[in-house]
């Protein structure tokens, strides 16, 4: 990793972005580390020399995303939102300008909720759990349930929040580039209409 490290920052987002791209199209099986270092156009073996192996390189990639995303968010903004769903839709919002700013993230994550491979399982378990942890206690607040028409839907909103961002993460997975702007006003729409019809009159 040092020799990784000692890299330009150009040369080291190079790698990155070749190895990104080529587990998002391909997932880690099928991704090879010879594809890998033809799109970053160095050697087979400075892949090794610099990661030691393909499942190193993927830990590395799936590290380099969580230090740069979950920094972005700003939690003092988020603490100054008071609704839950408009919490949910300002850390969307976040999530979306950075991914924006690293076109080469968006397929690789996408590709990390659906892997498959029993070589990387119980790391993307680990990881995913360490995710949801993040986010719920991101977003989540003590009180949030008192706008609801029965308090017991709030839990079941977020849910349904999660599984529709999945879904727009699976609708992207293969897809050559990611339309953010399009995807955001159509969630915004989706958040809406469930606050139209779970949250009471006096919140709308």
């Amino acid at each position: 990793m040092e020799k990784f490290l000692a890299l330009s920052q150009e040369k080291q987002q190079t790698i990155i972005q070749a190895a990104m791209q080529c587990f998002g199209k391909y997932g880690y099986d099928k991704a090879s580390v010879n594809d890998i270092a033809v799109a970053a156009h160095i050697s087979k073996a400075s892949i090794f020399q610099y990661f030691g192996s393909k499942k190193q390189l993927y830990v590395f990639l799936l590290e380099h995303c969580m230090k740069t995303v979950m920094p972005a968010f700003d939690q003092r903004a988020l603490d100054g939102e008071k609704d839950l769903l408009d919490r949910i839709l300002l850390s969307s919002r976040i999530k979306t300008a950075v991914l924006t700013a690293h076109p080469y993230m968006p397929q690789f994550l996408s590709s990390v909720w659906e892997e498959a491979s029993p070589e990387v399982g119980e790391l993307l378990e680990t990881m995913k759990q360490e995710a949801g942890r993040f986010r719920s206690d991101m977003v989540l607040r003590e009180g949030d349930a008192e706008k609801f028409k029965d308090p017991a839907d709030a839990s079941a909103v977020y849910q349904m929040l999660l599984l529709m961002a999945e879904g727009y993460t699976a609708r992207y997975r293969n897809a050559p580039s990611f339309d953010f702007d399009l995807v955001m006003q159509d969630f915004e729409k989706n958040v809406a209409i469930l606050k139209k019809n779970f949250y009471k009159k006096e919140y709308l």
